[in-house]
């Protein structure tokens, strides 16, 4: 059985050019010197000088080595992994950045094993990108766990393709070269190179989330485990400070949600006395912020002269690309990735730019979930907003107040706003007064 993988849904914010030209700097490299030998047109002695030696320290084949391949299936796997997780990574650091990193970690590679297979006095040798290929899986892993890889499968004559997430991906391909390093009796071995490969990663990975030299949005392996922020080599002790005061701050998330511009201190206020409810759904999905980004911003009231005076946020350079993100995303039922790519707007304080049309099928995309908290968000910018689906906004905010926080007093408050003119009374608008009415009146009986 042969798993390929070839692209994932990570947020991709660089465009991986690093990663292709390294894919073609491999296989120009091969067709240059394993496939001339393959033919007979050099001696094997001419290219072993390239390849990691294990008699010898060569600093010049700790990089070398990293770009020599055995033969046609060697190179085509590991290209293959190269490029999707490379495409992670890239996206996430950029290309100068990822260049470093990646010829960083070939030349650590190498010499961690060359140099104690020469002290061991070994003759024989290794080659390949597998090692570095497994320090990006790693990273990858910590990076972006929750994002999906699309992969082939090829068994016998059947093939196709599945998903499946980075974290499972990376821990079973872990797991199998533990399992047959172990049988194999510990022994240098192609199981050895990745593990080595994989440790380093797991170094740079981590040390790189610890020191912000990498924005993972929150969803990095670290932040969605809280027990692992409590080790100070995992997580700073500033930064874990700074989370436990979030997760204070953030106690209730419906006040952090509805903290805009359309809801008066007094709305804000019911909250602290009659604290939501959450579903189930929600509770089995926090919602909480982790790290520098929550999924609902933690975004503190703003005065109504503040909204009207804001700055046209179109014109941020990181707008239009993260709008048709969010579209893409939402187009494509891609929660995660919607949830994603609207955080980041949020964070960047970009949110309420996006077009309230585009606003309210992320809303729907929330609700097909029953991720009710999450919807209030989006749905409080549509409101302030005061565009055509305010009302009903409006409306959709009240019955999250009223079913699922089971706060009739505030729901009342938030009905009450919802006014249409007599001259604007559409089939629609009736329908959302009828609705009104109807919630107005089932709430003031529950109070």
């Amino acid at each position: 059985m042969i798993i390929a993988p070839y692209t994932t849904d990570a947020p991709i914010y660089h465009l991986p050019f690093v990663t292709g030209s390294l894919i073609i700097a491999n296989t120009a490299i091969f067709f240059a010197t394993t496939f001339q030998f393959m033919r007979g047109n050099i001696e094997l002695e001419s290219l072993e000088w390239l390849t990691l030696q294990f008699d010898t320290i060569n600093p010049i084949q700790w990089i070398t080595g990293a770009f020599m391949h055995g033969d046609f299936m060697h190179l085509i796997g590991n290209m293959f992994f190269l490029w999707a997780f490379g495409l992670v990574v890239e996206g996430k650091i950029g290309n100068m950045r990822f260049l470093v990193l990646y010829m960083l970690m070939a030349a650590i590679d190498g010499v961690a094993i060359q140099l104690p297979m020469f002290l061991l006095g070994s003759d024989s040798g290794a080659l390949g990108a597998s090692g570095v290929i497994f320090a990006l899986m790693t990273i990858a892993m910590l990076w972006a766990p929750e994002n999906e890889m699309d992969c082939f499968y090829f068994v016998g004559l059947y093939m196709g393709t599945f998903e499946v997430r980075i974290v499972k991906l990376a821990g079973a391909s872990m797991m199998l070269q533990l399992l047959f390093l172990f049988l194999g009796g510990f022994s240098m071995s192609s199981e050895m190179l990745h593990i080595v490969g994989a440790a380093i990663g797991l170094v740079f990975g981590v040390y790189m989330l610890r020191q912000k030299m990498v924005d993972c949005e929150g969803w990095d392996f670290i932040s969605k485990n809280e027990w692992l922020q409590e080790y100070s080599l995992l997580c700073a002790p500033a930064d874990r400070s700074k989370r436990k005061q979030k997760e204070a701050d953030d106690y209730n998330p419906i006040k952090a949600a509805l903290a805009v511009a359309s809801q008066s201190s007094a709305n804000v206020d019911q909250w602290d006395r009659n604290p939501a409810k959450k579903t189930a759904k929600e509770t089995a999905t926090p919602v909480k912020p982790r790290g520098r980004l929550g999924l609902l911003g933690g975004l503190k009231a703003k005065p109504v002269s503040t909204i009207e005076t804001k700055p046209d946020v179109t014109s941020h350079p990181d707008f239009n690309r993260l709008s048709f993100l969010l579209r893409q995303a939402i187009e494509t039922s891609s929660l995660m990735m919607a949830q994603q790519h609207f955080s980041r707007l949020d964070q960047l304080k970009l949110a309420t730019g996006v077009p309230d049309k585009l606003l309210m099928n992320y809303v729907r995309l929330l609700a097909a979930e029953k991720l009710w908290t999450q919807s209030l968000r989006p749905l409080s910018i549509v409101a302030a907003n005061e565009g055509e689906s305010a009302n009903q906004a409006r409306i959709r905010i009240a019955q999250i107040q009223f079913k699922v926080s089971q706060n009739p007093t505030a729901a009342i408050q938030t009905l009450n706003r919802v006014t249409v003119l007599p001259n604007a009374m559409t089939p629609e608008n009736t329908k959302l007064v009828e609705l009104r009415d109807q919630l107005l009146a089932q709430a003031k009986a529950t109070q």
